[in-house]
């Protein structure tokens, strides 16, 4: 009886120990953050790409802007880990960050 009680437990240790390693898992290939303007000043372009491509692609924002204090939701596709990240600023100044694995992050942070 105690031998069964024992692998039972064994049993649902392991089932709860899956449960916890699957969203860990399940994060570690989403790509996507929050971009959060910190600065004083308003964003007026985010470009993001794979840092395997050679183009900036489309504006993030699209005719929006991202004021001080503000934050958005960059999602980007599944796996997509290593990215490159520009920021256009309103007053023209640009800031670029280079290999920056999303898939470990869920925050960036614009100074």
């Amino acid at each position: 009886m105690f031998r069964r009680f024992a692998i039972r437990h064994a049993a649902l240790a392991a089932v709860a120990a899956c449960a916890v390693a699957l969203p860990a898992a399940a994060q570690s290939s989403n790509p996507d953050f929050r971009l959060n303007n910190n600065s004083g000043q308003t964003v007026n372009e985010v470009y993001v790409s794979s840092s395997s491509d050679q183009n900036w692609g489309r504006d993030r924002l699209g005719q929006n802007v991202l004021p001080p204090g503000q934050s958005i939701v960059i999602s980007l596709p599944a796996g997509q880990c290593v990215n490159d990240l520009r920021i256009v600023f309103a007053n023209g100044r640009a800031q670029e960050r280079r290999q920056v694995n999303t898939c470990n992050l869920t925050d960036i942070n614009v100074q």
